[in-house]
């Protein structure tokens, strides 16, 4: 005989306040949840966040102090900032400058060099010659991090010179070069404009009469009217335009000349018999110099018409077979 098996269910437990090191029955978001006390906050994980401090303290001593330092040098170039309104650098220096580095090897080793500036601010300097001193420790861009120092700058400084900007209006001349097709000459050339605004340092606008464009080549041209748009031709460093493009109009013409024709037979048309006196004429022909220079007369291009005219003597002009341009 079977007896009746009991039935159990197991009823939550119910958080009690153990004893500490004990768990408390909370699930871990429960535990996350629960503001701590500041005094909590700094006793919590107090092993680990010590170990964590040691740990910090060991690698920055490790790169920082411990680290044998080393020197390199860096070529850098100088970039002028904050340049007075009015005012221009004609002389901004060109070369690269030295500068010598030492700190921890880490450090030193990762400098950009070709990310790196040495800047000088102009602020408040006037025009006229200036010889400003280069310190690597403030002028660097970006600056130098941590134990890093500059030790020096080759060379320690540069020379600058500023003068004023000029402004002032001066005519455009074609600067035209090469020849023409054979026959063709220049007959006119003017730019569109005529003037143009010229910006740059007062000494070097002084002397200028005028600006050129850049040079226009005529070789083998023979359009007798073309235009060409062209940059007006730099004078100088630091000297602008506006505007910096032109356009230039350029004619061309034939060049004229004569040629002279000797003992040219005469020829009489329309007739079957007839005399006439003289028999050959000297021929000067006038016209452009493409179409004339080789000019051959073909036999009968010289003649006089008789047709209509009785039996007699007559007065007759003298024909010549051209090319229309002649």
């Amino acid at each position: 005989m079977t007896s009746p098996l009991r039935r159990f269910r197991l009823a939550p437990r119910r958080p009690t306040a153990g004893t500490p090191g004990e768990p408390s029955g909370r699930s871990w978001w429960e535990v996350l949840r629960t503001p701590l006390h500041p005094r909590q906050l700094v006793g919590h994980n107090a092993g680990m966040k010590v170990i964590a401090f040691v740990l910090a303290v060991f690698v920055w001593f490790t790169i920082n102090a411990s680290e044998r330092d080393a020197e390199r040098r860096i070529e850098v170039p100088v970039v002028l900032r904050k340049v007075e309104r009015g005012l221009v650098v004609t002389n901004p220096p060109a070369k690269l400058v030295s500068v010598r580095v030492r700190g921890p090897r880490t450090l030193v080793d990762g400098i950009d060099e070709r990310g790196t500036r040495m800047t000088v601010d102009l602020t408040g300097f006037a025009q006229g010659e200036h010889r400003v001193d280069l310190n690597g420790q403030t002028m660097l861009r970006p600056e130098l991090v941590g134990r890093v120092k500059a030790l020096g700058v080759d060379p320690p400084r540069v020379k600058l010179q500023i003068e004023r900007l000029a402004r002032r209006t001066l005519p455009v001349r074609p600067d035209l070069a090469g020849l023409p097709a054979f026959g063709y000459a220049v007959a006119e050339s003017h730019a569109d404009p005529s003037e143009v605004e010229v910006t740059g340092p007062a000494s070097r606008l002084d002397a200028l009469k005028e600006v050129s464009t850049e040079t226009i080549d005529l070789h083998g041209e023979s359009s007798l009217l073309s235009q060409r748009v062209v940059r007006v031709a730099n004078v100088a460093d630091f000297v602008n335009f506006a505007p910096d493009e032109v356009t230039v109009t350029i004619r061309l013409e034939d060049v004229p000349m004569s040629r002279d024709f000797r003992h040219l037979p005469v020829k009489v048309l329309n007739v079957e018999h007839a005399d006439i006196q003289p028999g050959w004429i000297d021929l000067t022909v006038k016209g452009p110099q493409r179409v004339l220079h080789n000019l051959t007369l073909a036999a009968g291009a010289v003649y006089v018409d008789a047709a209509g005219l009785p039996p007699g003597s007559h007065q007759v002009d003298v024909r010549v077979d051209l090319p229309a341009a002649l």
